[in-house]
C-alpha cells in the first residue's frame, strides 16, 4: 500500500469516529432529552434543532445551487450559438 493511500484512509476513519463520537456525544447528558424539557430549557433545545436544520438545508442548497448553475451556464451557451446562426 501507498503511504499516501494509507494516510487518506487513516484520515477517512478518524473522520468517522469524530463524527460518531460528537453526534452522540449529547446523548449522554439529561440536558439533551426533550422529555425533560420545561420553559426555557426547551426553547434552546428548540433553538438549537432549528440552527442545526438550517445548517443542513444550507449545505444542501449549495450544493445543488452549483450543479444547477453548471447546467444553465451550458444552455445558455446553446441558446447564444443558435441566436448566432
Amino acid at each position: 500500500m501507498e503511504p499516501l493511500l494509507g494516510v487518506k484512509i487513516g484520515c477517512l476513519f478518524s473522520l468517522l469516529v469524530l463524527t460518531l463520537v460528537c453526534g452522540l456525544f449529547p446523548v449522554c447528558f439529561k440536558w439533551f432529552q426533550t422529555a425533560t424539557a420545561t420553559g426555557r430549557h426547551r426553547r434552546v433545545l428548540s433553538l438549537l434543532s432549528c440552527t442545526s436544520a438550517g445548517i443542513f438545508l444550507g449545505a444542501g442548497f449549495m450544493h445543488m445551487t452549483a450543479e444547477a448553475l453548471e447546467g444553465i451556464e451550458s444552455e445558455i451557451q446553446k441558446l447564444v450559438i443558435q441566436h448566432k446562426q
